[in-house]
């Protein structure tokens, strides 16, 4: 049988150093989800791969089938019921390592039930959706759109402030997917100095001028967190000497993906590239080092056979 729709949606590496928050970038892993009829009422969800959902995931904290929920009520109104459907998930995004599986889950979800509903919500409301369901916006801004985001918070319900950036042709992402997961948000310092936030925010700013201006030369700078990093790694053992690692074979900068435990170095050339990925690999950590692609068309939605349920 032909899905009703499918769709494909890529992982994502937020923050990018000094950009928490607001910045991210979309990476070549996906997941993928096709929505088929369902036998009888209900949503049934059929998952595989890593970064897939379980099979015993409750449904309704299941960030997929929540998400396919909202989208399916935005494209249909409140008060129609769920019907029957049945959604069968492969994700390559391994979970909980800082890579966004959970926005690639919710864009995902919104966008199929959208479909399901036969009326796409606008691109203002699928942002402010996905940015509800996960809470902050950066790393589903990335899932959908591509490329390198930045995603900036307004008020409960307000989409966020988004601007998409195209990704300089010669920067290379190389990802050191850690073997442990963090099943939890890392945390942060409660409190500042003035200084330290001024630094964090020129650091920030400069992260947008090396986008904008496609100069790697700014990133080692750029994408070095001296806000939030510093404390999660003390609970990520060896990480922070990947990130070293990194710098010295030459990656233009390098941080945390995410809240880790993995790590992100963009390059700006291929021998620095082959160069982290293998000294990563030799560096004897639980993990695997790989070159990626950054995605630059974000989430896409294919319809099939169209279908009342």
């Amino acid at each position: 049988m032909s899905p009703i729709a499918s769709v494909e949606v890529p992982a994502s590496s937020a923050n990018l150093g000094s950009g928490a928050g607001c910045f991210a970038a979309a990476l070549s892993l996906k997941l993928r989800a096709e929505l088929f009829p369902g036998d009888q009422a209900g949503i049934l969800l059929d998952s595989r791969g890593e970064g897939a959902p379980g099979p015993d995931d409750d449904p309704d904290d299941n960030l997929l089938m929540r998400a396919f929920r909202e989208g399916l009520r935005a494209a249909r109104g409140a008060g129609q019921g769920a019907g029957a459907w049945r959604i069968e998930v492969s994700s390559m995004i391994p979970a909980a390592r800082g890579l966004g599986s959970s926005a690639a889950a919710i864009v995902a979800g919104l966008l199929l039930g959208a479909a399901a509903g036969r009326q796409a919500p606008s691109a203002d409301e699928l942002l402010a959706l996905a940015a509800a369901l996960e809470g902050h916006p950066e790393s589903v801004a990335a899932a959908l759109y591509g490329g390198i985001t930045l995603a900036v918070a307004q008020g409960i319900g307000e989409a966020p402030v988004l601007r998409r950036f195209r990704v300089p042709e010669a920067w290379i992402p190389v990802l050191f997917v850690a073997a442990t997961t963090s099943n939890s948000r890392p945390p942060t310092p409660g409190a500042v100095s003035v200084d330290e936030a001024e630094r964090a925010l020129a650091r920030a700013a400069l992260l947008a001028t090396a986008v904008i201006t496609s100069d790697a030369g700014l990133l080692n700078t750029a994408m070095d967190d001296r806000l939030r990093q510093p404390q999660r790694l003390l609970s990520m053992p060896g990480t922070g000497e990947l990130i070293q690692l990194a710098q010295q074979r030459g990656a233009a900068g390098a941080a945390l993906s995410g809240g880790g435990p993995s790590v992100l170095a963009i390059c700006d050339s291929p021998i620095s590239a082959h160069s982290v990925e293998k000294a990563w690999n030799a560096a004897g950590l639980p993990g695997m080092a790989t070159r990626l692609r950054f995605d630059t068309g974000g989430a896409r939605l294919h319809a099939g056979v169209a279908a009342e349920r």
